[in-house]
């Protein structure tokens, strides 16, 4: 049977919304996709335990009072209600060995579920010079290189340690997480890749591989066909 594969949505203005290259690839990639909702805690746990993997989506900036900040001036829209229960989505699916790729947002997301923290502005929050971390290109073209650690899991799914992604955030990676290993950075030092130490399957990305594999990027489709697999229950 192929796995369910829930996909976590934004939401503004009383509307939900997920971008249709996050359906496709997981379509393409043999799943079956389904958007969750941001319902109760007692309601968002019983949700969770349906679905096969877990798709953390980009999208808005996570509310800083999840990682014991007060909001800078440059933090940009937060939805309180999507980082309660996309954390919470997280720490279960990760102590139940629900495989997760987390994407852009998703990365932070995970991130913080675990104790770790963001910069909540990378520009103005930087010393040193940054890369234009937020493309003026096509959503599916790539803009930027990403060096990737030998012999992660990522570097054997796309099998290269060096990849051109895009790039459309302004947020990133402070303080990682204890359980998370960083395997991926742009040449700036951003942090654009991590991996959990422990988990069968999970992997943070800070670009959107969704876009480059609707436009048929090989290492993007790859991405995506390792995460459905590890999903596939036998």
């Amino acid at each position: 049977m192929k796995p369910i594969i829930g996909i976590t949505m934004d939401w503004e203005g009383g509307t939900y919304r997920v971008n249709d290259s996050y359906v496709q690839a997981v379509l393409n990639a043999g799943g079956i996709p389904i958007c969750l909702p941001y319902i109760s805690e007692e309601d968002g746990e019983q949700l969770i335990n349906k679905i096969d993997g877990l798709l953390l989506t980009g999208g808005g900036d996570i509310n800083p009072i999840f990682f014991g900040e007060e909001p800078l001036p440059k933090l940009g829209r937060v939805v309180t209600k999507r980082d309660e229960r996309e954390i919470q989505w997280t720490k279960i699916a990760l102590q139940r060995n629900i495989p997760i790729l987390a994407i852009c947002r998703g990365l932070q997301v995970l991130n913080v579920a675990l104790g770790g923290t963001i910069i909540q502005d990378i520009y103005s929050q930087n010393e040193r010079e940054i890369l234009l971390h937020t493309q003026n290109s096509h959503r599916s073209e790539t803009s930027h290189f990403v060096h990737l650690q030998d012999k992660c899991k990522l570097q054997q799914v796309v099998s290269s340690t060096k990849i051109a992604v895009n790039s459309f955030h302004h947020q990133a990676v402070k303080e990682i997480a204890e359980d998370l290993t960083i395997v991926g950075v742009a040449s700036d030092g951003i942090v654009e890749a991590v991996e959990h130490k422990t988990s069968p399957f999970c992997i943070g990305v800070q670009w959107h591989p969704e876009e480059l594999a609707f436009n048929g990027e090989e290492g993007a489709i790859k991405l995506f066909k390792a995460f459905v697999a590890a999903c596939t229950k036998e």
